[in-house]
């Protein structure tokens, strides 16, 4: 296993101010609800490719996601709005960080999910206080349930688990923390990998 080359931190910076000038700057999670996550170093992954990898380790987010980061975002600006009830349709993981960041919020989360969702994932999402529904063969009939549910209530708001703009301005923060993390490291900060995030179940929205 050869050893990673050693690269100049100049060009590296230089993609992250692109990626930075492309994102919605700055983005002001809300707090408490979202970490900070570390970049670690990959000797495997380095001697592959032929260069320094780091990897954004968002496996540590509070419900093991990068999800999280769009869900704080768009449930806290909902709440802010006035709403206080959130109806999110989910294979499994943006459930169960919508779940997460609701709790903490103080706000109901309904989650309606397809009968394809393993029951580890429907005991992760009850245990964060969420009202679970199984619903339909698939995730296209659970997202018309929770469509449903919506348009039934007057302080429901829909969640979608990828398909809004406020989650890609929340999850978006990750390219602000990259930039402070290489302004901050030492010479030759290595490039860089998407956020770590284990899938549970497979093929989980």
């Amino acid at each position: 296993m050869r050893a990673p080359p050693r690269i100049g931190n100049t060009q590296i910076r230089r993609s992250l101010a692109v990626l930075a000038s492309a994102a919605v700057p700055n983005v002001q999670l809300p707090s408490g609800l979202v970490n900070q996550t570390p970049l670690i170093q990959s000797l495997p992954l380095s001697a592959l490719t032929g260069c320094n990898v780091l990897l954004k380790m968002d496996a540590l987010q509070p419900s093991g996601s990068f999800k999280d980061r769009g869900m704080a975002f768009m449930c806290a600006t909902l709440q802010a709005r006035g709403v206080t009830d959130l109806v999110s349709s989910s294979g499994g993981n943006a459930g169960l960080a919508a779940s997460a960041a609701g709790r903490k919020l103080g706000m109901r989360v309904r989650v309606i999910v397809p009968e394809t969702t393993k029951k580890i994932m429907l005991d992760k999402i009850k245990a964060e206080g969420a009202d679970v529904e199984v619903h339909g063969a698939n995730w296209n009939a659970a997202d018309e349930r929770a469509r449903q549910l919506v348009a039934e209530s007057d302080a429901a708001a829909y969640v979608p688990p990828y398909e809004d703009p406020l989650l890609w301005e929340g999850h978006s923060s990750i390219i602000d923390e990259l930039v402070r993390c290489t302004r901050a490291a030492p010479r030759r900060p290595p490039p860089l990998c998407p956020p770590a995030a284990p899938r549970t179940p497979r093929h989980s929205y």
